[in-house]
């Protein structure tokens, strides 16, 4: 849906800020008055640095179409309650507003979408994140061992280890049967991102971004990322060189002197393992809000829908490695009317 003027209303601003409950409650069903409350309950999500990530935002769309504000919150862990602004309330979006949002409309990033049905609607990504309602991919294909940026030099094989790419290796292991990962269309507001991380899930983990992209209207990932081979393939014109046209990056060495996080040596090892033989490095896909584009480099930082994730492992260059939905990475929530 557009985004739309949100109309100048004393109610629209009644927001009961940073109350939150847990439990269950009695619904009334649309066409009650404003002062009913608006209970949103959402997993998945987590707090925000309004400073770096802005705030979440809930909107609620009349009978005519047109959203109103229930209110902006940065919190996010268990129940929040919003003061209800409208009559007749027929849909609830939950957006992500940007650092010092001066707009009164909601933003391009629709995070969560719902239609009620009598006083509740369920949220999902679909719909809001993706474009229509159509749901994120669960077997969208492959990621490579691959590092094309020193082939000119070193031929193939070398420091494959040190690179991860997005296309499939071995087609026939995927639906598609064909060299391109398929994920999901977006709405405009939002971008895929790749990564890899050492130590994912701890409190030492570090992120190293391979670059934002977006499929093409069929869903194939059939461009370049926007950092080309990678800011430290060892390549001075990274952006621009080589014919690869599919995501990835190479870790190879550092001519241009950019931070590096400490404790990482260059060339990478992906098949790096720890005392106990388990893999230390772990892909991810996440999907990031469109106005991080053109970060700087190694200041990149995940947002927190993160669909796919899988261990880099320890096979060879030629061994398919998939790619693995996880349901556990994206939000969703429940908003009722009380």
């Amino acid at each position: 849906m557009p985004s739309l003027p949100r109309p100048t209303s004393l109610l629209a601003a009644t927001l009961l800020a940073g109350l939150w409950a847990c439990g269950g409650s009695t619904s009334t069903g649309p066409g009650q008055g404003t002062g009913s409350t608006l209970s949103l309950t959402l997993t998945g999500t987590r707090s925000l640095d309004p400073s770096k990530e802005g705030s979440y935002e809930a909107w609620v769309y009349d009978a005519g179409g047109t959203p109103v504000s229930a209110g902006k919150f940065t919190s996010s862990g268990g129940t929040v309650q919003l003061a209800l602004p409208v009559t007749d309330p027929r849909q609830v979006d939950v957006t992500l507003e940007p650092p010092g949002d001066p707009d009164p409309a909601p933003s391009a990033q629709r995070l969560l979408t719902g239609t009620f049905s009598g006083s509740t609607a369920a949220l999902s990504v679909e719909g809001a994140v993706t474009q229509s309602s159509l749901p994120l991919r669960e077997q969208p294909g492959q990621f490579t061992m691959f590092s094309p940026s020193d082939n000119a030099v070193n031929g193939y094989p070398s420091y494959e280890e040190s690179g991860v790419w997005l296309f499939n290796m071995a087609p026939r292991d995927t639906p598609q049967n064909d060299g391109w990962v398929r994920l999901t269309q977006l709405r405009e507001g939002w971008i895929y991102e790749g990564w890899m991380v050492r130590d994912y899930g701890s409190s030492s983990a570090i992120w190293l971004s391979y670059g934002k992209f977006r499929p093409d209207q069929s869903g194939a990932v059939n461009s370049r990322d926007d950092t080309g081979w990678g800011p430290f393939s060892g390549v001075l014109d990274f952006a621009t060189a080589g014919e690869e046209e599919y995501p990835g990056d190479d870790w190879i060495s550092n001519p241009l002197h950019l931070p590096f996080p400490s404790g990482l040596t260059l060339p990478l090892n992906l098949r790096e393992t720890n005392a106990a033989g388990q893999n230390r490095w772990t892909h991810v896909i996440t999907i990031e809000p469109a106005w991080n584009k053109g970060e700087p480099f190694t200041t990149e930082r995940p947002f927190l829908i993160a669909p796919y994730r899988d261990p880099f492992g320890t096979g060879a260059p030629g061994d398919p490695r998939a790619i693995t939905y996880r349901s556990d990475g994206v939000p969703r929530g429940t908003a009722s009317i009380r």
